[in-house]
């Protein structure tokens, strides 16, 4: 009974371990539902460089497509995020096979080129179209060879150090180094050939690094094996040789003084080779100001476009090239450009001596640095801008020399040496623009004037006139309602020859005189009603009073002193200041005679005496 019993506990164990296990094996089989399936995974054909793609962040990075069961995170968003983001180039990525699940998502097998990370990632649901985790990225960026300057087109350069350094300017390489997937150096060793000479024939520059590499081909040898990419600061301009009565100034970058930037010519008539370019002074080497202007001056030129600059030659430096011998080079450092964006070229405004007035950045989106501003122009040696960056570029100079005492030089507009000075400049570099001081123009300034506490808020133009006395009552008419038969027979007056023509008319000799009397004795005596001749003579009194009101002595004044710069604004207290420290403080009116009547008017004749005043005008507003 005991054996039976065993059996049958045995046999219930084995029976509730077969349920228990066929239970578990139930449960995995309903959850292997919820995994997707690969229908399709296979070797990519297209171009390689076509497959050069970078993380977008949105999703991580797996060992298999994420949905699929046993899938394991190689990388999360979050690094994905920093590889995307890099500044090198080792951290490219390129896809190489592409995968589609049974839910019609796209997954990509991509690899990092530095080998660091390599899995699957979502890419969208077209297999034509990057999208999801990547997209595509175009690791260089090619520019056209007239991105160089003309001397760097025509020169010839040798390798500066050669040698076996795998650090992009020591050898070349088949394509700019890391910009595609395993393919590396042209060769391995640049010894062999550092005498050979070479000339570049592409540019362009790394999209993460944004530094500039060269394509150079061996100026003797079209098939050499040097031929190859090379960083541009991997290069030394080979020298022509300096003329006898020359110098050579070779401008160098101050962190790599075999690194020639730009290279300029000094000449000097009659100059002897082997001679001193300068002079000793107690010991100390020197140059004269004026050549130290001119030489300035030619290395702000040279240095036009570049991201490089020199404000002010170092008494270091003068000593050096004041001992440089006629028939030979030195090299001079200049400073490196900063805190200027990769997408923005800083214009500076150079004055006569050669100082800085000021700067300005134009800012372009999208712009990258070490692309030139602007283009070539078809047919022609000049370049040129886009019509909007034109527009903009010279509002922005418009605004920055307003006020500023200074103008471009040749006008306020850009000639077309400015905008080809532009346009060869670089994104993150600077070009220099010369202005001159703006000739003074002279503001006029017409005074208006009023009677002081009168009532007629009533304000007058006043006209500057020549001369002391009034003239304007010549030429009075008497008014046309007077009917012919108010005169007298035979007029008298000065002037009147009928009395259809009664004018008040006297010369500059009688008003001149001091001493004048009568004035309106016979014009007045030839009226025969007493209330014309008394209306008359209140009318040509008024005539000169208002004259005095409104004229002016403006012999003698001095008006130039009010000037500045054509469009510069001015302020109240700027005028008032002007006028209150000038001859416009105070005004004198023309000298008018002022009529005294000798008897009243129902008598004939009318006689007058006279005596001759003048108004003052004072500032005040």
């Amino acid at each position: 009974m005991t054996s039976n019993l065993k059996k049958s506990l045995f046999v219930s164990l084995v029976a509730l371990g077969f349920v228990a296990a066929a239970g578990t094996a139930t449960a995995q089989s309903a959850n292997a539902k919820s995994y997707a399936r690969v229908t399709s995974n296979h070797k990519m054909t297209s171009t390689p460089t076509s497959r050069n793609v970078n993380f977008t962040g949105s999703n991580a990075l797996y060992t298999k497509a994420g949905t699929l069961r046993g899938a394991k995170k190689v990388a999360s968003t979050t690094t994905v995020k920093k590889i995307a983001n890099s500044k090198s180039s080792q951290n490219n990525v390129r896809a190489y096979r592409v995968a589609t699940t049974n839910r019609g998502s796209v997954y990509y097998k991509v690899v990092t080129y530095d080998g660091a990370y390599r899995g699957w990632i979502y890419g969208g649901k077209v297999q034509s179209v990057f999208g999801g985790g990547i997209t595509a990225f175009d690791t260089f960026k090619n520019q056209n060879l007239s991105s160089l300057t003309d001397t760097q087109q025509k020169a010839t350069y040798k390798i500066a150090s050669p040698g076996t350094a795998n650090d992009g300017k020591t050898v070349t390489y088949k394509q700019p180094a890391w910009t595609q997937y395993k393919v590396g150096r042209a060769i391995t060793d640049s010894s062999p050939y550092a005498n050979s000479t070479f000339k570049i024939d592409q540019v362009g520059t790394r999209t993460r690094e944004g530094d500039q590499w060269v394509h150079i081909t061996d100026t003797t040898n079209a098939n050499s094996p040097a031929n190859g990419w090379i960083l541009y600061s991997g290069l030394k301009q080979t020298e022509a040789p300096v003329a006898d009565n020359a110098i050579q100034i070779n401008l160098v970058d101050p962190k790599d003084n075999s690194k020639v930037i730009k290279s300029i010519t000094v000449t000097r008539d009659g100059a002897k080779k082997g001679t001193n370019f300068g002079y000793s002074d107690n010991g100390n080497w020197t140059i004269s100001m004026s050549d130290r202007a001119s030489i300035l001056n030619q290395i702000r030129d040279a240095l036009n476009g570049t991201s490089y600059t020199l404000d002010t030659l170092t008494t270091a430096q003068i000593a050096q090239i004041a001992q440089t011998n006629f028939g030979s080079s030195v090299n001079i450092s200049v400073n490196a450009v900063t805190n200027i964006a990769d997408n923005a070229l800083r214009i500076n405004f150079r004055k006569p001596d050669g100082t800085s007035l000021k700067t300005i950045d134009f800012v372009k989106g999208g712009a990258t640095k070490g692309t030139t501003v602007g283009s070539a122009v078809s047919g022609s040696t000049n370049w040129t801008l886009s019509d909007g960056d034109k527009a903009t570029i010279q509002s922005q100079i418009t605004t920055a020399l307003a006020n500023s005492g200074y103008q471009l030089s040749g006008g306020n507009t850009l000639s077309t040496s400015q905008i080809d000075t532009i346009a060869r400049g670089q994104y993150g570099g600077q070009v220099y623009l010369n202005v001159v001081p703006v000739t003074n123009g002279i503001s006029t300034i017409t005074p208006y004037g009023k009677q002081k506490d009168s009532d007629d808020k009533t304000l007058t133009a006043l006209k500057g006139v020549s001369g002391v006395y009034s003239k304007t009552p010549n030429g009075y008419s008497i008014p046309s309602e007077v009917t012919q038969d108010k005169f007298v027979e035979s007029p008298t007056a000065t002037g009147a020859a009928t009395p259809t023509n009664r004018t008040f008319n006297v010369t500059a000799a009688q008003l001149a005189d001091p001493n004048g009397k009568d004035l309106l004795t016979n014009f007045l005596s030839g009226i025969k009603d007493a209330a014309v001749r008394k209306a008359a003579y209140d009318g040509i009194s008024e005539r000169f009073v208002d004259q005095a009101k409104s004229e002016f002595i403006s012999t003698g004044l001095n008006f130039d002193e009010f000037s500045g710069a054509p469009g510069a604004a001015f302020t109240e207290d700027t005028a008032t200041g002007y006028v209150n420290n000038s001859a416009l403080k105070t005004l004198k009116s023309v000298k008018i005679p002022v009529f005294s009547p000798d008897g009243d008017f129902e008598k004939v004749p009318v006689t007058d005496t006279n005596e001759w005043v003048q108004y003052t005008f004072s500032a005040y507003k």
